[in-house]
């Protein structure tokens, strides 16, 4: 699932020490439970835009019981960026809409024709936005107010690339052993983005080593990975590490380590 970022709009008369503390203590209550607050979700984990498409779309559904606000932009991989400095080849429409609880709606994301790089995917980020109404009960009363904000991956794919062939790039990494005792180097050598999200091997005498957390790997990227685990021996040199495909569902891989 995509990982939400906090926007707090706060409307206050007056803030006084007390009242900060509080606030700031629920705001720390409001970050553990974020999938609970997430009205408006994105269908899907990733988009794929095809060179040889001029628009796709990306589906939205409100799951709450109140309508949204909702803003949407496509951004080049910072996410503090003011939305009116960003420059990227895509036009996004509706870039902002009202949702209706229980409601869906469908983003076109259009590609204005910019010069991308032919041999090798690029990537950028959809974000959504979603902005509840204001309790009007409560007009004469300070509020809190807490948009939240969805990005997930975009990735631009050159037309002589299809699935097939992101899933045959994916299996294709090429592992060393890393820098220490319990990592391994991992070298992307495809035209494609390759998100690795697990490694699963073992040490020379059995114990099991499993990656700290998943990275991705950019075309040509080399990465290093640390693996958790009692282990100070060798990593056995069979292993294997799962992978996202284009729809987001995990895919294992048998692998081994290059001596």
């Amino acid at each position: 699932m995509p990982s939400p970022l906090f926007l707090f709009i706060i409307s206050v008369n007056i803030m006084k020490k007390k009242s900060f503390n509080f606030l700031i203590s629920y705001l720390l209550t409001c970050a553990m439970t974020t999938s609970a607050l997430a009205s408006v979700t994105i269908i899907g984990t990733r988009v794929i835009f095809p060179a040889s498409e001029k628009e796709v779309t990306v589906r939205l559904d409100n799951r709450g019981d109140q309508p949204a606000l909702v803003q949407a932009w496509i951004d080049n991989g910072n996410p503090n960026e003011a939305v009116d400095k960003i420059n990227v080849p895509f036009v996004l429409l509706p870039p902002v809409f009202r949702m209706e609880a229980n409601k869906g709606q469908t983003l076109r994301i259009v590609f204005t024709g910019a010069n991308l790089p032919a041999n090798k995917e690029s990537i950028f980020w959809l974000n959504v936005l979603d902005i509840p109404p204001r309790d009007k009960s409560l007009a004469n009363q300070n509020q809190l107010q807490m948009a939240i904000r969805s990005r997930i991956k975009l990735f631009y794919r050159p037309a002589q690339f299809d699935h097939a062939q992101a899933n045959e790039a994916a299996s294709g990494i090429v592992w060393r052993h890393g820098s220490k005792s319990n990592s391994l180097s991992a070298t992307n050598n495809s035209s494609f983005y390759v998100n690795v999200s697990q490694i699963n091997a073992e040490d020379s005498v059995g114990h099991k080593l499993v990656s700290e957390k998943g990275e991705m790997l950019a075309p040509g990227e080399t990465k290093e990975f640390s693996l958790k685990g009692m282990s100070n021996n060798q990593i056995k040199t069979t292993f294997n590490y799962q992978y996202l495909d284009d729809f987001g569902a995990a895919r294992k891989v048998e692998s081994k380590i290059i001596q």
